[in-house]
């Protein structure tokens, strides 16, 4: 796995705790010179909320089984060093990739991907999803029948309930993801509001379960992945059951032929490849609601429930990239910074952009990409650097609500990783000369790192000339 930048203090945080660890600024900017970055966050600082010794590993990376278990292993002290396990989880759930956070939607087949299970084969001819439960009026809805009620499109930022998981320590074991498990699609589909309003909710109802075509094991239990929403929040006018993305029917890997599609929640409450919709006349205490997806701070407690997004940006990665590391390389001169941010509390109101490792901070400019409340809204900034040297990018965002991102991801730490929207730092490498090579054919190689190895310059004789 790409190697994460170390936890540092950061003296701006007001919030920051009396006794931090701390690193010095040249020692922070020599490791910054060769760790990753893209949307791998650099960590801010380490010394917040430090969890109780005995409610994480210790000392050296715990073995984590190859066998299923009943439990999860708990978080790992040794934080840089990932399973076999998890390096599996992280090719099969791919993240999207830094860079299209320039696109205003995502393309289709970039997307993050979350798959708890497998992905199921289903065919769109002999599709139907069961409402039933607490209604007046059970009933199966085909997937054309479904197509044939209004029809809405409207573009909605999905991310991971476990962002930032990687950026954090201990750290959970799951998908170590950083910032990349995100995606803004344009969703096609049909509110739910009308279709639970057509079954005729009983006065008992409290939430709906949404249930689907995906079974596994999970915490030693083998359970159909489901998820259920408050009455009030499947009620929600944004809540959709969609079949389409981008103008293309749902890819397999997406939910298809039908799914749905929460807005404002972390992504997992967008249930794939539908089955059943079940109104419940008391809460759901199944797997992935009762014991996955909490904010747990101790083993054995139930923690809060993962529901709205937290409020979060996230960078383009500048300049040009090291192939393994992900660092980053830039020419001296004017830079537009680009990137994005969105939240589950409201439309996104101001952005911040530090070009000195979130010491100081100016307001980046907002861009509004979509009339949809729910897609994430762009951001630039300019930068102009004529100094050679390493440098630490970050942004930070507010939304409407007046949630704003904390300078140290550990402060979102919980046992099962989730939520973690600490402000992401970039480290950049100012140097001249770099940049050339994507100008001129053949490519003019040049040396980047002290001690490469240049392959000789290719010379080109004209077929003319050769006559």
């Amino acid at each position: 796995m790409t190697p994460l930048l170390p936890p540092v203090h950061d003296a701006t945080d007001e919030n920051a705790p009396d006794a931090p660890s701390t690193l010095s600024r040249r020692k922070f900017f020599a490791v910054s010179a060769v760790a990753a970055t893209g949307l791998t966050a650099l960590h801010g600082s380490l010394s917040a909320r430090t969890p109780a010794a005995a409610d994480v590993a210790t000392g050296a990376c715990t073995t984590i089984p190859d066998t299923p278990t009943a439990a999860r292993p708990d978080p790992q002290a040794n934080w840089r060093d990932f399973s076999a396990a998890e390096t599996t989880l992280a090719f099969r759930n791919h993240g999207m990739q830094a860079e299209l956070l320039r696109e205003a939607v995502t393309p289709l087949g970039a997307h993050y991907l979350l798959i708890h299970f497998d992905i199921p084969k289903l065919s769109a001819a002999e599709y139907n999803v069961a409402i039933g439960g607490r209604v007046r009026a059970p009933s199966r809805l085909s997937l054309d029948a479904i197509k044939s009620r209004r029809t809405v499109t409207q573009s909605v930022t999905m991310e991971c309930a476990g962002t930032g998981r990687s950026t954090v320590h201990p750290r959970a074991v799951y998908v170590p993801w950083a910032k990349e498990d995100i995606g803004t699609y344009q969703w096609t589909g049909t509110p739910l509001r009308a279709v639970l309003e057509e079954a005729g909710l009983l006065d008992d109802a409290v939430e709906v379960l949404f249930t689907g075509w995906d079974s596994g094991v999970d915490l030693g239990v083998e359970h159909a992945f489901e998820r259920s929403l408050p009455i009030a929040e499947a009620l929600r006018d944004e809540v959709m059951l969609a079949w389409g993305a981008n103008g293309q029917p749902l890819l397999p890997q997406h939910g298809f032929p039908l799914r749905l599609i929460v807005p404002r929640w972390y992504g997992m409450a967008s249930v794939k490849w539908l089955r059943a919709i079940t109104v419940l006349n008391e809460p759901f205490k199944g797997v992935e609601q009762a014991k996955v997806y909490r904010y747990q701070q101790v083993k054995g407690e139930s923690g809060e429930p993962v529901t709205l997004k937290r409020v979060i940006s996230a960078m383009a990665p500048p300049g040009i990239p090291d192939a393994i590391s992900r660092h980053r390389f830039i020419a001296p001169g004017s830079h537009t910074i680009q990137g994005a941010a969105w939240s589950g509390s409201g439309r996104v109101t101001r952005v911040e952009f530090s070009a000195d490792g979130a010491r100081s901070w100016r307001n980046a400019e907002l861009v509004k990409v979509s009339d949809d409340p729910y897609a994430w809204t762009q951001w630039r900034a300019r930068w102009e650097v004529n100094t050679p040297g390493e440098y630490v990018l970050a942004s930070r965002a507010t939304d409407e609500a007046g949630n704003v991102q904390p300078l140290d991801p550990q402060r979102a730490w919980n046992r099962q990783g989730m939520g973690v929207n600490g402000v992401q730092r970039i480290a950049v490498t100012v140097q001249r000369g770099i940049g050339g090579a994507g100008v001129n054919a053949p490519s003019r190689a040049r040396a980047a790192v002290p001690g490469a190895e240049v392959p000789p310059v290719v010379r080109v004789t004209n077929s003319m000339d050769a006559r």
